[in-house]
Order: C-alpha cells, then sequence, then structure tokens
C-alpha cells in the first residue's frame, strides 16, 4: 500500500486553521509549518531508504486557547491521509499502576487508522495481489481489502501518524513528594520511549510491529506557574528595569534550563525542539470566535434551536460583546463562551421548546444578565432566507 500524499503548503493549512483558531496567528504559522514538513517528510521517506528525521513540537499556552482545535480542523478540513489521536497524559501510568498504560497511545492510533482507511480510501494505492473485487447482493461491486494487506496498511498509517500528548504539564515532578517524583519521572521515561522511536512496545500483536520513530508527536500544556511565575516582591526605592515588559514576555518561549527546572526529564524535553506559544485570549478575540469562527458556538445553539420546532435564535451585537466580556471574566479562553451562553439559553430552550414554534427568539444584552428573550412571530419565507444564509457545517 502506499499513500497518496498531496503537497499542501504551509499557507495553506494556515488559513484552514485560521478559519476555526482567533488571535494566535504566529503560533498557528508555527503549527501549520510543522504538519506540511511532516506530511512532506512522510511523502519523500516513502521513496528512500535514506530517511528525514523527524521535529516532534511543544505546544505551550493557556486553555481554550485553540492549541489542539487547530490541528484537529486542519486534519478535518483538509482531509489528511494519516491518522490522529489525542491523548490526555494524565491520564496514563507506568507499568504496575492502575491506569491506562504509556503503551496504550499506539492503540488509539491504530484505532483512527482504521477509520482513515474507511473514511479517505480514495487517499490509499494497493496493489491488484492486495485486494478482490466482490460482487454484493444489490449486483453492485466494491474493493475489498486482504486481511494481511489491511494489517500492513493499518501499519504504516500508524508509522506516518500525529500522535497528540496533551496535558503534558501535569506529568512534571517535584522534590516535594518524593513517592510521586520518582513514579512521574518514571513515566517521563517511558513516553521517551515512545517519543524517540521504537518497537515491540506492548504485547498486542500489532502495537509490537508499529515504530513510532516516524510518528510526530506534538506536546500540548499550560504551563501556567512557568509562563505566569509569582511577582516578585517589589523593591524599595527607585529601579532602572522596565515595568513595561508584559507584551515581551506573552511572547517569551520556554527555554529547555525552564523546563527541566520545571520537573522535565532533559532527555525528553530535547527530543521537543520545536516550541510555539499561544497567548491568552482577550475580550475582543472572544467577541471575534462568536462572529467570525467557523466552530463558533453561536452557530451551534442556533441549530440546536431550529432543530425541532424550527426556531429563528438570533443574537445583538452588544448581546454577543456581553458574552464575551463575561466569559472573558471566566479566564477558560474559548471554552468560557459555552459556559456563558450555557447560563441562559438552555433556560430559554427549556421555556420554548413546547411554547415557542417558527419564532424568532432574540437575545438581547440583558437576556444574557437573566432577562427573557424577546420573540417575534416571523413568516416561513424569512425562516428558510435565513437557513440559506447560515453555514452548512458547524462545529462542537
Amino acid at each position: 500500500m502506499e499513500i497518496r500524499f498531496q503537497p499542501i503548503i504551509p499557507k495553506q493549512i494556515y488559513e484552514v486553521m485560521r478559519g476555526a483558531v482567533i488571535g494566535q496567528d504566529e503560533p498557528l504559522k508555527t503549527v501549520a509549518s510543522v504538519i506540511s514538513a511532516h506530511l512532506a517528510r512522510c511523502a519523500y521517506n516513502q521513496h528512500t531508504n535514506k530517511k528525514i528525521q523527524k521535529d516532534n513540537l511543544l505546544i505551550v499556552g493557556p486553555t481554550g486557547t485553540g492549541k489542539t482545535e487547530c490541528i484537529r480542523t486542519a486534519l478535518r478540513e483538509l482531509k489528511l491521509p494519516i491518522p490522529m489521536c489525542v491523548i490526555p497524559t494524565n491520564t496514563l501510568s507506568t507499568a504496575g499502576y492502575r491506569g491506562r498504560q504509556v503503551e496504550d497511545i499506539v492503540i488509539d492510533l491504530i484505532r483512527d487508522a482504521r477509520r482513515s482507511l474507511t473514511d479517505n480510501i480514495e487517499s490509499y494505492s494497493f496493489a491488484k495481489n492486495e485486494y478482490q473485487i466482490v460482487e454484493k447482493e444489490d449486483g453492485s461491486k466494491v474493493r475489498r481489502i486482504n486481511p494481511d494487506a489491511l494489517e500492513q496498511a493499518i501499519i504504516k498509517l500508524c508509522e506516518n501518524g500525529i500522535i497528540i500528548l496533551d496535558e503534558i504539564d501535569k506529568i512534571n515532578f517535584t522534590e516535594a513528594n518524593e513517592h510521586e517524583g520518582v513514579y512521574k519521572r518514571n513515566m517521563q521515561f517511558e513516553l521517551l520511549k515512545i517519543v524517540e522511536g521504537s518497537k515491540g512496545l506492548s504485547d498486542d500483536s500489532l502495537v509490537q510491529k508499529i515504530d513510532t520513530s516516524n510518528i510526530l508527536f506534538i506536546c500540548l500544556g499550560a504551563f501556567t506557574k512557568l509562563l505566569n511565575p509569582p511577582p516578585e516582591r517589589p523593591e524599595i526605592g527607585f529601579s532602572d528595569s522596565d515595568n513595561n515588559n508584559n507584551d515581551n514576555d506573552n511572547n517569551k518561549l520556554p527555554t529547555t534550563e525552564a523546563l527541566v527546572g520545571f520537573g522535565f526529564v532533559e532527555e525528553l524535553i530535547g527530543r521537543l525542539p520545536l516550541r510555539c506559544r499561544f497567548n491568552a485570549l482577550s475580550e475582543d478575540d472572544l467577541y471575534k470566535i462568536l462572529t467570525e469562527s467557523n466552530i463558533s458556538p453561536v452557530q451551534d445553539f442556533t441549530e440546536l434551536f431550529a432543530i425541532r420546532r424550527g426556531n429563528l435564535l438570533t443574537f445583538t451585537d452588544e448581546a454577543l460583546h456581553e458574552i464575551a466580556k463575561q466569559a472573558a471574566a471566566v479566564n477558560t479562553g474559548a471554552r468560557g463562551l459555552r459556559t456563558v451562553m450555557g447560563r441562559f439559553l438552555y433556560d430559554i430552550y427549556y421555556s420554548t421548546e413546547s411554547s415557542c414554534c417558527m419564532d424568532e427568539i432574540i437575545i438581547h444584552a440583558d437576556t444574557v444578565n437573566g432577562s427573557g428573550p424577546e420573540i417575534r412571530k416571523v413568516s416561513l419565507n424569512e425562516l428558510l432566507q435565513n437557513k440559506k444564509s447560515q453555514p452548512t457545517e458547524t462545529g462542537v
């Protein structure tokens, strides 16, 4: 089996991600370049014995800023022919402890490789001896991949896949708790074996055959205490230091020394040579997510209200600004938007699902703060016209 890698330039990936993730232009360029380079490297390595080595990526930044979503969006929208899985690192455990074993990471990738073979079958080229043409009961003919060829295809896909290790900062160790420190240090060395590249990681017969050397690893973490340390006590008297360095600090990347001091072994950090930083979202960024993002929660709630009763949910601009303002105070990034909207919209959904049908439900700024919505009767033509103007796809 051969994977048909289509050349995708970083700018193309960047534009797709930028349609969903707001306020992170510079780090998105880095992520787009890393994914584009990974695809080009996999395509090249498919036909040569002299392999181009991978460069794994570490992404730091607050929760809800789009670190995971940008990668998911790229793979979904561009229909990239490789599997991807997201692993919450803080759910893993080392051998002998309760929980998911580190080796199970590859099992999740196998699961997505099977999905990719089904959804993107046109992206793979099989030799004639690797499949059979089978006639179905209705007379139509389909291509059925032989079991051995299917296994080899899954292995090859996994060896070119992307694994996202989320919450990587949660496995840092400290000297404060000696037992926990030993446990987390051992876990980091377990991860190191997979990130660095190895084979025969598990008792599972399929996992044993997968070499992780070529898999791209993208590690994500908030690293709150590292990026936003407690302020130092002010000096008495005058200081020559510049007190307006917040903007510069927001763009700083953690050094290897800082990451080691935070509680990571040098060997693991050394396997993450590329780094970028997602910054906290401002109130203006949150407003733009509501109005410009392809995965805006406004689209989700609008569709939810229209599904059964045909109601048209609309928001005034003042209401959107109020939602963004309150979400900024929640301090969980874009996730705060759903927190704020859920507070009042589910109450409205409960009260209108049985009483309103094909009505316009208008959300004002005071509705966000607890008042009832404005409800207006609309014609069928208005509803149909609004349906045509809405996007055909909505994010979750």
